[in-house]
């Protein structure tokens, strides 16, 4: 029975490299490319002693480095030796820009590992839970009168915005019989619709103090059916 031993893998030449760097404690930008190409190119004949197919990328490296360690041997120009370009430069660059890849997708990995313990489960169904407000309505604060109050004020023609001292001074005590008189008539009646009309800017204020007023007595409520609805205002005076 025979059985097959495999060597160490690597994602690629870069990868190998970077290993080799490592395991002989190579400053990445001064690397012996003799000796570094030697132990590639060991690497390669034991992969084919062991009938593993290499990949073209691993030759394509083999190429490359031979190339630099050629290039290496070459005598440099007495002239200016040290403007000539280094033939490991690129390597290196593209060594380092490996390295920082390799250490994201290792960060990424980690992160996919933690997020793979963590277990959600899907949403309830808490409609059943949810409180019956059909009668009652919502509450209404004393913003959402002030926001519907907004919305009306910007109704206004721009003249009615400005304040302008005029003969006739509205009253909220005037107000409050009048809105008293037709929510005894409507009972109920939506807070735009009550305030709708054509009001002058100094109407429609004292109109709106004269609904919270009646709020204050207790002989107004508010209500909402839904939220951001209408709010409806219930005559409970009497």
């Amino acid at each position: 029975m025979s059985y097959e031993i495999r060597l160490a893998q690597f994602e690629g030449p870069l990868d190998l490299l970077l290993h080799l760097i490592r395991k002989n404690e190579i400053d990445i930008y001064d690397i012996p490319i003799a000796a570094i190409t030697e132990q590639y190119l060991q690497y390669l004949d034991d992969l084919e002693r062991w009938s593993l197919d290499v990949a073209s990328e691993f030759l394509v490296m083999a190429a490359t480095l031979l190339s630099i360690k050629s290039r290496m041997l070459l005598p440099r120009r007495a002239a200016a030796p040290d403007e000539e370009e280094d033939p490991r430069l690129p390597l290196v660059q593209q060594l380092l820009e490996y390295e920082r890849c390799k250490w994201a997708a290792a960060q990424l990995a980690d992160l996919a590992a933690r997020n793979a313990q963590v277990y959600g489960r899907e949403p309830m169904d808490l409609r059943p839970y949810r409180p019956d407000r059909a009668a009652d309505g919502l509450d209404v604060t004393l913003w959402d009168l002030v926001d519907a109050f907004r919305k009306l004020y910007l109704r206004l023609p721009p003249s009615e915005r400005v304040a302008e001292i005029r003969g006739k001074v509205e009253k909220v005590e005037e107000w409050m019989d009048e809105i008293a008189e037709r929510m005894r008539r409507y009972r109920s009646a939506e807070f735009t619709w009550l305030l709708g009309g054509r009001f002058t800017r100094g109407a429609l204020v004292a109109a709106f103090l004269a609904i919270l007023e009646l709020l204050k007595d207790g002989r107004l409520t508010c209500r909402q059916a839904e939220p951001f609805g209408p709010i409806e205002l219930v005559w409970t005076g009497d």
